[in-house]
């Protein structure tokens, strides 16, 4: 449980560096501490005069300790900034990757 504490601090620190973007509409870290997903989301109304709700990022600590990134739609490789903060590479799953590419990203398969 210690390990996923640790990692939960990380990524939690990872996910604050997207609050602050400067495009319409607002940023929301949505965190489930207890199942272990982590979001950042906007939400507002575009030029259009259009509501929108997205989901920029979406992380996933399962119990083995391994961070599945669900969803990464922001031009950062968020892979790479949890390796720089410390995440082994064998503990990163690219999940939003088809399981028959995932061996040739370089990070953990599953």
């Amino acid at each position: 449980m210690e390990k996923i504490a640790e990692l939960q601090a990380i990524v939690l620190d990872l996910l604050k560096t997207f609050e602050a973007e400067s495009k319409d509409g607002q940023t929301y870290i949505l965190t489930d501490t207890l199942h272990h997903h982590y979001q950042v989301l906007r939400a507002g109304w575009d030029s259009r005069n259009h509501y929108f709700l997205r989901i920029r990022i979406h992380l996933h600590i399962k119990p083995d300790g391994k961070i599945w990134i669900m969803e990464n739609r922001t031009e950062d490789d968020i892979a790479e900034m949890l390796v720089e903060l410390g995440v082994q590479k064998s503990s990163i799953v690219l999940a939003l990757l088809p399981e028959h590419v995932r061996q040739f990203s370089g990070y953990a398969v599953a």
